[in-house]
């Protein structure tokens, strides 16, 4: 059974989002702190994790803006045609089960769902000894009942018995015999009379689950030959025991039938370096292709990729408009067809793109930098890392800091991938503005074709009436803001500077910059330009070219900085 679609409505910042799990059975949220990731993961958790939720476990912040009167509805939708309805405001345990949309005659079964779809949920806190505890509904207890239901009856005896020797050793302790006896004594006391003879005892282990003694212990040969318990390790070894205990029920159970239900994971990266970050990644990929379904919310490019873009859930706040000054959570999602036919909308020839192809088509350009364009909350698309690494620099002369404030200016390496990438971010609502140059040499004029057909401008637009630098406005369903530099960046900054009485500066400083950096055959031009940014400061004293003035005042108004 795997879970295709989630409602929720009125659920803490949620007023109303519906999504469907992608098909690649994992979602990675992303977006900013309180946007919302969590309550999204929450909504699931509370239908299909260890504990009940009902009235009587509501508070204030459970209601969205906190207003009681806002009924809280979350509906999970499997593949199957069963569905889950969660209504704690109308209900006093909240779950009721529904078959094709119409409610069963059953009385609702509170703990069914729990059985069928399970959710493991590590929060940030990792909570490390509750889902090391015997509760059915935990990960370690999932396991432990797992294995129970694989004892035979002849093996079932033969533990018993070993069992009862192990008994045998326990009376051998010194008071224990003595003890036991008495506490059984005094629990018949306090029994009322005519309740019949129910005893105590003190057990090794449980017939009802015998693995309900399994304990993990680890062992550091550098430290002691004892084992340690685990409470004793490091946060970070602590993560990957839960990780490498779900991997391992996943891998052991998954033939059986017996793994399902839903991983639900945040912020996966604490605690670890960033290899290692990378790594989980694959593991939690593979982790969704055993049966379990994985939603992970995360601050980490390390677990996205431009490539499995249709994992991607980019949540976001946006103003309700049904009041004033307030603000709801929005999940934005897309998928090979949705962003094939933004391609076709936005010019790519129906010949050339289908939803076989367009994952394939990301993959080959694929790159760790690309991925932290989906948590900018302002992105800047330039064609090299000339731009990149320069323009940071003059921005932070107008105060205007890039990493604090959210802004990424990302190199997509080259003037035709410009639109490739403008394509997938602006399928997020991610706000882009995009800068390239306006060379017309031969090797650019398929670059400016394909540029001015993307973005429903003329090439002429591009090339033409180019002072130092242009603006332009794209004339597509998803407004970008384009600045167009003269010829090249470096052309630029150098005639803005004679504009302002420094002819010749840029070429001097660049000059000095490249006896510093000793770059091989051209390369580092990025390094240089940026040297140069810095030493333009000493030079002139808070220096910055027209065209970043610009585009500092089109950031403003799209993130509103004041």
């Amino acid at each position: 059974m795997l879970l295709k679609k989630v409602s929720i409505k009125n659920f803490k910042s949620i007023k109303d989002i519906e999504f469907e799990f992608p098909e690649s059975n994992i979602l990675v949220l992303v977006g900013e702190n309180n946007a919302g990731k969590s309550n999204i993961i929450r909504a699931i958790d509370v239908i299909c994790g260890e504990s009940w939720y009902g009235k009587e476990k509501l508070e204030d912040h459970d209601f969205y803006l906190r207003k009681h009167e806002n009924d809280i509805e979350v509906n999970l939708f499997f593949d199957d045609g069963r569905s889950v309805n969660f209504q704690p405001t109308k209900s006093k345990w909240g779950v009721n089960y529904f078959t094709n949309w119409q409610q069963t005659n059953k009385a609702p079964f509170t703990s069914q769902i729990k059985e069928d779809f399970p959710s493991t949920y590590l929060g940030a806190d990792r909570t490390f000894d509750k889902h090391l505890s015997f509760y059915d509904w935990t990960l370690i207890g999932r396991i432990r009942k797992a294995f129970h239901k694989r004892i035979s009856d002849e093996l079932k005896t033969e533990i018993e018995k070993d069992f009862e020797n192990v008994i045998t050793s326990f009376h051998k302790v010194p008071g224990f015999t003595d003890f036991l006896k008495d506490f059984s004594k005094q629990f018949k006391e306090l029994l009322p009379s005519g309740k019949g003879h129910m005893e105590i005892d003190f057990k090794p282990f449980t017939p009802a689950n015998y693995f309900k003694t399994m304990q993990i212990l680890a062992h550091d040969p550098n430290q002691s030959d004892k084992p340690i318990d685990v409470d004793e390790l490091g946060e970070g070894a602590r993560n990957m025991i839960l990780i490498a205990l779900l991997r391992s029920y996943a891998k052991n159970f998954k033939n059986g039938g017996e793994v399902n239900g839903i991983l639900a994971l945040e912020e996966p990266e604490l605690f670890l370096h960033p290899q290692a970050r990378r790594h989980l990644a694959t593991v939690l990929r593979d982790l969704a292709q055993t049966g379990l379904q994985v939603i992970i919310s995360t601050h980490s490019d390390s677990f996205i990729d431009t490539e499995f873009f249709e994992s991607i859930g980019r949540v976001i706040k946006i103003a309700d408009p049904d009041n004033e000054g307030k603000e709801q959570t929005v999940l934005i999602q897309t998928d090979n067809k949705k962003l094939v036919d933004f391609a076709i909308e936005t010019g790519v020839p129906k010949e050339k793109v289908d939803v076989t192809n367009i994952q394939p088509f990301y993959k080959t350009t694929s790159n760790h930098r690309l991925n932290e364009g989906f948590f900018a909350r302002c992105l800047v698309l330039v064609e090299g890392e000339t731009e990149e690494l320069a323009i940071p620099e003059y921005l932070a002369v107008l105060g205007l800091d890039c990493d604090a404030n959210g802004i990424s200016i990302i190199e997509v390496k080259g003037k035709n991938q410009i639109p490739k990438y403008w394509r997938l971010y602006a399928s997020f609502n991610i706000p882009i503005i995009v800068i390239f140059d306006n060379d017309n040499k031969d090797s650019k004029e398929k670059s400016n074709k394909n540029i001015a057909t993307c973005f429903n401008i003329s090439t002429e637009d591009i090339l033409n009436e180019v002072d130092c630098h242009k603006h332009l406005s794209s004339k597509t369903t998803y407004p970008t803001d384009i600045l167009v530099l003269e010829i090249d960046f470096e052309t630029t900054i150098k005639k803005d500077l004679t504009k302002k009485g420094f002819e010749g500066l840029y070429e001097a400083l660049e000059q000095e910059a490249i006896k510093v950096i000793k770059p091989l055959k051209g390369q580092q031009k990025g390094a240089i330009a940026r040297h140069v940014a810095r030493e333009l400061q000493t030079q002139i004293g808070e220096y910055t070219p027209d065209f970043v003035k610009q585009l500092a005042e089109i950031i403003n108004g799209k993130i509103n900085l004041s």
